[in-house]
C-alpha cells in the first residue's frame, strides 16, 4: 500500500492503536462447541470445534476452527454468505453440504449471533459450557 495513502487514512481515523484494527493473539475469545445427538441443523462436517471471536478494523469477526482437520487457519463465519467466500476462498471442506444459500444461512446463524456474544466477553476467555 502507498505510504501516503496509509498516512492520509491514518490522517482521517485519527490516531489509533493497532490492537483496534488487527487482533493479536490475546484479543481472542474461544468457546468450544460440538455436535449434538441427532442435530440435522450442524453446518459443519466436523463433529465439534472451537468457536472464536475477535475484533478485527472494529467489527467482530467469528470463526470456526474445526477438531478434525489438518489446516492452519481458522474459518470465517458470516451472514453476507459472498464476503464469507471470499475470506475463505479455498476452503471447502469446513461446511456440511447444503442444498441452498438460504439453507446455509439458516444453519450457520445461531453460531454466527453465539460467537457475536462471545466478543462481549472480556479478551482472552474460554468459554467451556453452553453459557452463550
Amino acid at each position: 500500500m502507498n505510504g501516503a495513502l496509509v498516512a492520509g487514512l491514518l490522517m482521517t481515523a485519527g490516531a489509533v492503536p493497532a490492537g483496534d484494527l488487527f487482533p493479536e493473539a490475546g484479543d481472542f475469545r474461544f468457546q468450544k462447541i460440538h455436535r449434538a445427538a441427532g442435530e440435522v441443523e450442524w453446518p459443519f462436517s466436523a463433529k465439534g470445534g472451537m468457536l472464536g471471536c475477535t475484533k478485527v478494523l472494529g467489527n467482530r469477526a467469528v470463526y470456526f476452527i474445526p477438531d478434525e482437520t489438518d489446516m492452519n487457519r481458522a474459518f470465517n463465519l458470516d451472514m453476507n454468505v459472498f464476503a464469507m467466500s471470499i475470506v475463505n476462498l479455498g476452503m471447502n471442506d469446513i461446511l456440511a453440504p447444503y442444498d441452498t444459500v438460504e439453507q446455509l444461512v439458516h444453519r450457520i446463524a445461531p453460531f454466527v449471533t453465539m460467537g457475536q456474544r462471545l466478543c462481549d466477553q472480556d479478551p482472552g476467555t474460554f468459554v467451556t459450557g453452553p453459557e452463550l
